[in-house]
């Protein structure tokens, strides 16, 4: 996720600047069928009927919290099986300290990053975006220090939130490296909730700009509508999205060569940044529901 202005984060670097995404390449998408399982079985096959993309799970979009079904034990992506790791269900009453944090302050927009609008509801994890006055807070959470991986298959079922100047992002940072990687499973601007970008990035240690190493525009359904199913794939030498069922997006440049931490935010843009700021038509509060993650490597 790319921010406007320049930021610090100290468990990466002593000073990060963050710059706005650009204008989005062309839209790289392959369908292919897959076959799977209903969620909480086993093992679940992701096999791909082409040489083009494998077929993450499929959702409707139409259900709620908790409809996805618990993790499969495993699951066989392109013929290479994955077990499950690590995952939050999100079907506490308080967020996992022991999976999550909600404190930083180095990200992004013009809302402040505040640990009450990360919480748990009806099975799901609120990301609120709220306004006081002419002020705005965000919802954040990340596993920094707590939890991160270097190869394997994640997967998030989210229902975006829209609105002008609502910028949902779900990703990742390399905790180490000069310069280290980013991925951006998804970014959404909140005036156009049917088009996703999936970017990675590459930034230097201690401040500067970085470069955007791919993106992808994907053109879907309305994602604020209900819930959708995001995967991404990180091999050795390729990185691939998925969006319910249809690879979306890869490329072979920018792979991270030490862990990724995960990271999941509702931003609120400002004036002159890439989502733009609120107007008299946004909603607030406005939130960023998540069913689940999972990660399995």
């Amino acid at each position: 996720m790319a921010d406007d202005t320049a930021v610090a984060d100290a468990g990466v670097s002593d000073a990060l600047a963050r710059m706005p995404a650009q204008d989005a390449a062309a839209s790289e998408a392959s369908v292919v069928d897959g076959s799977l399982d209903a969620g909480g079985v086993d093992a679940r096959t992701l096999d791909a009927a082409s040489d083009s993309g494998d077929a993450g799970s499929a959702d409707s979009g139409a259900t709620g919290c908790g409809a996805g079904g618990g993790p499969a034990a495993s699951v066989t992506v392109g013929g290479v099986a994955y077990s499950l790791n690590w995952h939050d269900e999100f079907d506490g009453t308080t967020l996992d300290s022991s999976h999550w944090s909600a404190t930083a302050t180095w990200c992004c927009g013009q809302g402040t990053n505040v640990p009450q609008n990360a919480y748990l509801s009806g099975g799901c994890l609120e990301l609120k975006a709220a306004k006081s006055g002419s002020s705005y807070t965000s919802g954040w959470v990340d596993t920094q220090g707590k939890y991160t991986f270097t190869r394997g298959y994640v997967e998030i079922r989210a229902r975006l939130p829209k609105g002008q100047g609502m910028w949902p992002a779900l990703w990742m940072d390399e905790v180490s490296g000069n310069p280290f990687a980013e991925f951006d499973i998804l970014e959404m601007l909140g005036n156009d909730s049917t088009t996703i970008y999936e970017t990675n990035h590459t930034w230097p240690q201690g401040g500067g700009s970085g470069t955007q190493v791919h993106q992808c525009t994907d053109h879907g359904p309305d994602f604020s509508a209900g819930f959708h199913v995001f995967g991404f794939l990180i091999e050795a030498t390729k990185i691939t999205w998925y969006v319910d069922g249809t690879q979306t997006c890869s490329t072979t440049q920018g792979i991270n060569t030490n862990p990724v931490f995960l990271m999941m935010n509702t931003a609120v843009g400002g004036v002159g940044s890439w989502p733009g700021a609120p107007n008299s038509s946004t909603v607030f509060p406005n939130t960023m529901d998540v069913d689940y993650v999972r990660v399995y490597e």
